[in-house]
């Protein structure tokens, strides 16, 4: 019940929180009002600047933000600098959400992890893990240079998406039950953004010891979990609701070749809803459960923070 008031409350604010523009994909009214920080930032991309890092971090999160939607007509060169964005009907296959409430809730776990990784992130090696079309991993472009920045996921076609619309970052397609990242380099920080979120027990301690592997010691994994009141919103858990309490419940989508994640003749991408005590035992082995946070951004992702042990 609190879940689906959270949510009414958060569908009646959002005109206040970012009115929707007077003409389909036009923000410039609002953008205007930052002309004196956004004027010098188009006329050097203008004259041929390319460093996103130099051009870009002084930006509010959430003028950073909007201006990753494409959805403006003014700064073309700051357009055209930026990553493009796929088709509105993609992106909302992938999130539920398209354009500039995507990015506002997006801003919200951005603005998170930037605050959880209490070191310099233009000095880290970042991995987005499950980076989908790079929604998360394009907002992190003013930190990381694109050299440190590395994106992966186990759809192909996707990572193809990310490439076609210039994702400022080293992608690789990862195995969806990996034994190790696809990467050489190891990282100082990851994040899984709605991963967890969908695996099996088996998906998961797979992606667990791989990210274990790919991070430094002492290394930062940030990742998000469903909330128990998952249980009430999600139609596909209405089969489990009767073992609400549970440490772990997965319920696998279908069997479906054509799904993106399916691997056959397992299927291991579905629903996931487990407690913090499970975290805290099953994880335990590979990562050190540092902070919880939820994000009144995104009800449904609780966001851990964890140190790699060992």
């Amino acid at each position: 019940m609190l879940t689906r008031a959270l949510r009414r409350v958060r569908r009646t604010l959002w005109p206040a929180v970012l009115p929707p523009p007077s003409r389909t994909g036009d923000y410039d009214g609002w953008l205007c009002l930052l002309d004196d920080e956004l004027a010098p930032i188009e006329a050097a991309c203008a004259a041929g600047e390319r460093d996103i890092v130099a051009l870009f971090s002084r930006l509010g999160v959430d003028t950073w933000a909007l201006l990753l939607t494409q959805e403006y007509g003014a700064y073309p060169h700051i357009r055209a600098l930026l990553p493009s964005v796929p088709a509105p009907a993609l992106q909302e296959g992938w999130t539920g959400l398209s354009g500039a409430p995507l990015a506002h809730q997006s801003a919200a776990f951005y603005r998170l992890l930037r605050e959880r990784y209490d070191r310099p992130l233009g000095d880290a090696r970042v991995l987005d893990f499950g980076c989908g079309w790079g929604r998360i991993t394009r907002l992190l472009a003013r930190d990381v240079p694109p050299d440190r920045l590395y994106g992966c996921d186990p759809v192909a076609s996707i990572l193809d998406v990310c490439r076609q619309n210039r994702v400022p970052a080293t992608l690789a397609q990862s195995e969806f039950l990996p034994e190790r990242l696809p990467f050489d380099e190891r990282c100082d920080l990851a994040y899984a953004f709605s991963v967890f979120t969908h695996l099996s027990e088996r998906a998961q301690e797979h992606c667990l010891a791989a990210l274990h592997h790919g991070l430094t010691p002492g290394g930062i994994l940030v990742a998000t979990i469903r909330p128990p009141g998952y249980l009430d919103e999600s139609p596909l858990m209405e089969t489990v609701r009767h073992r609400a309490g549970e440490p772990y419940l997965f319920v696998p989508h279908a069997a479906d070749p054509s799904h993106p994640q399916y691997t056959g003749p397992e299927m291991d991408y579905g629903e996931t809803v487990m407690s913090l005590p499970y975290v805290r035992e099953r994880w335990g082995r590979w990562f050190e459960l540092l902070h919880v946070d939820l994000l009144l951004g995104d009800m449904h992702q609780v966001v851990l923070t964890l140190r790699r042990r060992g």
